[in-house]
């Protein structure tokens, strides 16, 4: 091999692993900001048996203004209208819960549907009036949270929900539970984050699994380069 051909692989080698490296230490995609969790609202986010609770929370409070359409949680005064439950049946795909039952004194899991994935043309066709009304009082339109919790991180959307004003200064959210009222506040506002963690990541399982395809993934493309660089070089020989 001449000394040209060494320092191209090492080079691309060196380019490959840096960016897998950025890309899994420091995601320049995920949020950096630095908020304080205090203990008791970073256990609630991190058990996922909260978010149940949260998701509860959120059509009460949240669902006023905010859609979540990966968990099938459309704004409330469009999941009012009386043609909705028909769009979401005949064009939305169904979104499976397993919960654990007891037939014949065994416990097995069932799927049961939790709500319905609706495309967002078919959604904001239905919800155009009520889209418009949202940002004619507020300015704009409040966003789908489906991705919020990636986007943002748990300390930021406690911190936000929590205190809207001093967070973001000026923003329309108003403060929906506030702590000097209502002592539960910030187990609320934690089990609600917990709810947001629970639908943008998957389940520890499933996460690791995840991971290790795209792992196994990586090195495939690795050992394949590898070859193919080799058969290259075996061609080239043959050809000269």
């Amino acid at each position: 091999m001449s000394a040209w051909s060494m320092a191209k692989t090492i080079f691309f080698v060196v380019l490959t692993v840096g960016f897998f490296t950025v890309i899994w230490v420091y995601n320049p995609f995920a949020p950096h900001e630095t908020y304080e969790l205090p203990e008791e609202a970073k256990r609630i986010i991190m058990d996922p048996k909260y978010a149940r609770e949260g998701r509860d929370l959120f059509k009460m409070s949240c669902s006023s203004c905010h859609s979540l359409r990966y968990d099938g949680i459309y704004l409330l005064s469009v999941a009012m209208k009386p043609e909705w439950s028909k769009i979401e049946k005949s064009l939305g795909k169904p979104i499976l819960e397993y919960v654990e039952v007891e037939k014949d004194g065994k416990k097995e899991k069932k799927a049961v549907v939790r709500g319905y994935f609706v495309p967002r043309d078919v959604y904001e066709a239905v919800a155009i009036s009520d889209l418009e009304s949202l940002k004619a009082s507020m300015g704009k339109v409040p966003p789908d949270l489906s991705t919020i919790y990636l986007a943002r991180g748990p300390g930021y959307l406690y911190e936000f929900i929590l205190h809207p004003q001093k967070v973001l200064p000026g923003t329309s959210m108003p403060q929906l539970f506030n702590p000097e009222f209502d002592k539960e506040a910030p187990k609320k506002v934690a089990k609600i984050v917990s709810y947001l963690r629970a639908v943008s990541e998957p389940p520890p399982e499933e996460k690791t699994k995840r991971t290790l395809m795209g792992v196994a993934t990586i090195g495939y493309f690795i050992i394949m380069g590898a070859l193919l660089w080799l058969l290259r070089k075996k061609l080239i020989a043959h050809l000269h």
